[in-house]
């Protein structure tokens, strides 16, 4: 395993850890914890694990370009993924996914990852639509704390930033998959300069990768996963809503959308299992923008956080260890990876 991106990893969540903690009296939230409605956080367990059987649906469409692929193997790595990125870092889980559904479909290792690579930018592109439908047509003022008129002015420059980022990576893509010949002989430049087999292999690799990007020349299949999408992350809203409402009777569905690009950037943190990262970014999410005291929602994060990793992780290492597959097979994987890279 790559030390220098576990020790990055630790000290990112030591980090956000303390900037959570800070403020917050752990007996106070640990009385909260015990007073949530059992009946809403079954309901939040419930729709977490159904968004994994939702995103494995999901990756199919990425793959009916190349090959149609078993849904019992797009749901068997999802999950071993997601349990992989819950314990190790730099969301080592994201590497291990694709290889292992590379193995299982005979679909090169390269053309699955730019699948993963896709479909990040579809939940980017999801989340910011969901973002900027609240703020038009569902936000509602009496809701929303005192000082949340500026921070909404603030994550709205964010949010347009990263769209404008992730269009262009996009459109980037795009044009790798209609106008390869251009990157390739980038490629052929930068390969004159580096071994023989270690320029054969890169060779390879650009062609698998653009191969996996298949599905940027079908509006069909576009449009497929994009309603796929919506539907996914209206699931995980519901997950997240429903451990809210265990807490705050009257948290309105809506305001989810406003707290799930928090979290997002939150997540997008590489710290192992969001740990820390994630635990902040609820607790700035529900304080400054909703007004709720710093226990209850330290006790929010706390629960959303077990909910959205615990049973996931625990079903992901059940699946790693039905296929045989140890840390140190998981390590070896990610060190391949690295490098290639």
């Amino acid at each position: 395993m790559n030390k220098k991106k576990l020790f990055i990893g630790l000290l990112l969540a030591t980090f956000f850890l303390y900037l959570f903690l800070r403020n917050i009296n752990l007996y106070q939230v640990w009385n909260v914890i015990q007073q949530g409605s059992a009946s809403w956080l079954v309901v939040a367990i419930s729709f977490n694990l159904l968004n994994y059987f939702v995103r494995s649906v999901r990756w199919r469409y990425f793959f009916l370009p190349i090959k149609k692929t078993k849904l019992w193997n797009l749901y068997n790595t999802t999950v071993i993924g997601f349990a992989v990125s819950s314990i190790f870092p730099a969301r080592m889980g994201e590497v291990v996914r694709p290889y292992l559904l590379g193995q299982k479909e005979q679909i090169s290792k390269s053309a699955a990852f730019a699948t993963i690579v896709v479909e990040r930018l579809f939940d980017t592109l999801t989340i910011l639509f969901l973002l900027v439908f609240y703020l038009i047509f569902l936000i509602d003022p009496s809701q929303l704390a005192p000082d949340a008129q500026s921070l909404l002015g603030k994550l709205k420059e964010t949010g347009l930033l990263i769209f404008a980022v992730v269009l262009l990576l996009l459109l980037f893509l795009y044009y790798l998959k209609t106008k390869p010949t251009a990157m390739k002989k980038l490629a052929a430049k930068i390969e004159k300069w580096m071994p023989a087999k270690m320029a054969h292999s890169m060779e390879g690799l650009l062609d698998s990768f653009i191969d996996g990007l298949s599905i940027l020349h079908s509006p069909k299949i576009l449009f497929q996963i994009s309603a796929w999408s919506i539907f996914m992350w209206l699931v995980i809203a519901v997950s997240f809503y429903a451990a809210v409402k265990a807490y705050i009777p009257n948290f309105a569905f809506t305001s989810t959308f406003l707290i799930l690009i928090i979290l997002a950037i939150g997540i997008a943190i590489p710290t192992p299992g969001g740990v820390g990262s994630f635990h902040f970014a609820c607790k700035i999410g529900l304080t400054k923008f909703f007004g709720v005291p710093d226990a209850q929602a330290g006790a929010i994060a706390i629960v959303a956080h077990a909910i959205g990793f615990v049973p996931i992780t625990i079903q992901g290492f059940f699946h790693l260890w039905h296929e045989g597959l140890s840390a140190n097979k998981i390590s070896e994987i990610a060190d391949a990876d690295d490098g290639k890279n």
